[in-house]
This record gives C-alpha cells, structure tokens and sequence, in this order.
C-alpha cells in the first residue's frame, strides 16, 4: 500500500487492518463506498475517499449505555 492513485482490495485491507475478504463484506452489504472503479475483478478506490470514510467510522466502545460512576 503507497500513495498511487488507486487502492486495491488488498491496499484497503492493509490501511484497515484486516483481510482483503473483509473489506469485500464490508462494501457488498453497505459498510463502506463501493469501489471508485473495477478493471475486470479487481475494485479500487481513490486512498482518499477510503481515509475519509475511516475517519467517520464509529470506533469500538463508542455509543450504548453510559456507564455508571463509581463514587
């Protein structure tokens, strides 16, 4: 993963931290933008829509109930 202008499945999945097959779960049921482009099977995006969108995700532990204060 570099700065080209595209990133591959793979390039995504290295920035995430996680599988190629994650980030494909990720855009097939609406988690993510679907790819900027596809040249035969292979899906890109543009690294900086892919920053964007990371930059907006909900992190773990974020929202649900407060907890309790503990005096």
């Amino acid at each position: 993963m570099g700065d080209s202008d595209w990133w591959t499945t793979g390039d995504v999945a290295a920035f995430l931290g996680v599988r190629p097959s994650t980030v494909s779960h990720y855009w097939r049921r609406g988690q993510m933008p679907a790819p900027d482009q596809t040249v035969g099977r292979t899906h890109m995006w543009r690294p900086a829509r892919v920053r964007a969108w990371h930059a907006e995700r909900p992190r773990p532990g974020v929202g649900g109930r407060k907890r309790e204060q503990k005096d």
